[in-house]
């Protein structure tokens, strides 16, 4: 583990007010690399709690329907560490949600590798596209006391309100917070890439490129739950999603696609299209990079 301190504020929510078997898990996980502050959207009972309270380093726990969605919860728990002049005592701050499956390995490797790059604003993902603009993903991403103790930090994050329309937040609050921050000079570093919501559409490709997560809303274009099997270090956290995909009533999205055209060069597969009913072409540079749709 780093030397360095980490506080890690973990933002969650559940239809069925319980904490998830993959939320305790993850739990588990940031525990071993930092402390943590655990802030839901939903009521729970006194039960569902004891599944965090004794994991070491988790420091506290609030469990309250504010309806401010992720970003609700960051501030919440934000506010917390400020009142209990407890801030001071770590070197960086992430926040992090319970949208993503994972980790799937250990990746404390990962986040010294982040501190090390010489930015203050790091995340596991950045995300862009002709409609957003580039920003580091608040999935996951964390700042350095350099930057969250700025005053322009403790501002934007105490200004964050309930906002109903899910775009008008992105925008706001995910793309503005990366926004606000390289405004004041300073540099971000990311693990991925993920132009094009290639994190939604092609998870196998996003785990081949390092990302130790895979978003549940990607799960079913995975398309088969043994493609994690490469990358997970304990098999229960293969039992956890299973089950918190049959909760959920999530199913793994069929191949509706068939490969029409492979250019292979010295072995090589080189390029690759796919048709949906003659109607719908995507093209692939080699196996599984999406680099243009066609739709007729």
């Amino acid at each position: 583990m780093s030397s360095l301190k980490r506080l890690f504020l973990f933002a969650g929510f559940d239809r069925d007010n319980i904490i998830d078997d993959t939320v305790v898990y993850y739990i588990k996980a940031l525990s071993v690399l930092g402390d943590v502050v655990f802030v839901t959207d939903n009521e729970l009972s006194d039960e569902e709690t004891k599944k965090i309270s004794n994991i070491p380093n988790v420091l506290h726990i609030y469990a309250s329907k504010h309806g401010e969605y992720d970003f609700g919860s960051y501030k919440r728990g934000f506010l917390w560490a400020l009142n209990k002049n407890v801030l001071k005592n770590y070197d960086w701050v992430y926040f992090v949600n319970d949208s993503v499956y994972g980790p799937l390995y250990d990746i404390d490797p990962i986040l010294k590798n982040l501190e090390k790059s010489g930015s203050d604003l790091v995340g596991m993902t950045e995300s862009y596209d002709d409609n957003t603009p580039s920003h580091v993903q608040s999935w996951f991403i964390g700042f350095s006391k350099k930057v969250f103790t700025q005053k322009f930090f403790k501002d934007f994050i105490e200004k964050i309100s309930r906002i109903p329309n899910k775009t008008s937040l992105i925008m706001k609050y995910e793309v503005g917070l990366s926004h606000t921050i390289m405004r004041h000079g300073f540099k971000s570093s990311v693990l991925v890439n993920a132009k094009d919501n290639t994190i939604y559409e092609n998870p196998r490709f996003i785990l081949t490129k390092g990302l130790p997560f895979v978003k549940k809303s990607a799960i079913s274009n995975l398309r088969r739950i043994y493609f994690l099997y490469p990358y997970v270090e304990r098999e229960e956290l293969l039992d956890f999603i299973t089950a918190h995909m049959k909760r959920h009533n999530i199913t793994m999205v069929k191949n509706s696609f068939r490969d029409v055209y492979k250019l292979h060069l010295f072995g090589i597969q080189l390029l690759r299209i796919s048709a949906k009913r003659s109607k719908y072409y995507k093209v692939y540079l080699f196996k599984y990079i999406p680099i243009l749709k066609i739709v007729k």
